[in-house]
Formats: structure tokens, sequence, C-alpha cells
């Protein structure tokens, strides 16, 4: 569910496609925490140790995991991006420009999502992402990855796409 929607207990929510593509967002999440690749079992114990694993508490009230949806997309670059299993290593770009066409400002303000905007990234991700040799993942690849880029570079280079986006 959006986290307009969760948040929106006490107050008529509306509900709009915008709503919808927020959803296929949280969809890419788990699959990109959960499958290890083609033909591989799923990695529950792996997702189980993720932060998003908390979006589906059942002692939890609706509320309480809007809360959490918006504490994580805050710091997406700790709290999801990093649990991606390592075969779903190359998107991680384009997932990052997902988050931010969702949420150019921040992910308390009303999604803005649009379906032009999240159909040219996942083209993108399409055109430019090829199935890898080995479809084993390969330990370590991942982590190596995140280790070379600083906390720095990536709110500089996702401040620029959001200023990019407004204007």
């Amino acid at each position: 569910m959006s986290i307009e929607a969760l948040l929106a207990i006490n107050r008529t929510f509306v509900h709009q496609p915008r709503h919808d593509l927020e959803s296929i967002l949280y969809i890419i999440f788990y699959v990109c925490t959960l499958v290890r690749g083609p033909s591989l079992p799923l990695d529950v114990t792996h997702f189980m140790s993720a932060p998003i694993f908390t979006w589906f508490c059942k002692d939890s009230s609706i509320r309480e995991i809007g809360f959490r949806k918006l504490a994580h997309l805050e710091c997406y670059d700790f709290a999801i991006l990093p649990h991606f299993t390592p075969y779903w290593s190359d998107f991680i770009p384009f997932v990052k420009d997902l988050i931010i066409a969702c949420f150019p400002v921040r992910p308390r303000l009303p999604n803005n999502f649009q379906y032009d905007k999240v159909l040219r990234i996942l083209k993108a991700a399409y055109n430019s992402i090829r199935e890898p040799a080995s479809a084993t993942p390969v330990p370590g690849v991942f982590c190596a990855r995140r280790l070379t880029q600083t906390r720095r570079q990536a709110l500089d280079r996702d401040a620029k796409k959001r200023r990019r986006l407004r204007s």
C-alpha cells in the first residue's frame, strides 16, 4: 500500500493511479530482496533480515507500517538498496531513479509518480541491463560495488536528480 493510504486512517483518502504505481515500487523492493536469480530458491532468510520485512508484521498497525515505510524510504541507500540480492545489483541505479521519481522532495509528501516517468526508467533498465553469463550470484560483488561509492556521492547525485525533476 502507498504511504499516503497507510497514514490516512483518520481522514479521507482518495485512491489515485499514482498509488498503484507506488505499490509497484514496493513489489520491486520485495522481488529484488527475495529473489536470488532465475531458477534459484528464494532467499527467505536474507529477506527476513532486511528492514522491509517489518512491513509485513501482523502485530503492527497499518499506521505503524506506514511510518516504517516512510523511515526506510528516507534513507533508502542504507535501509533498502543494500539488501538487494547480488543478482539485482545492476538494477539498483534504476530503482534509485524510481524512488526519486516517486518522491522528488520527501516520502512524507504525496507521491509524484507518473506512468510516463516509470515507463521511461523501466525501459532504460531493460535496454541497458543484460542477463549475466551465470545466473548464480557471486558472493561479494554487490558489497564491493556498494563500498566503492561513498554516501556523499550518492546523496549529491540524488539531489541533482531531484532538482532536475522539479524544474
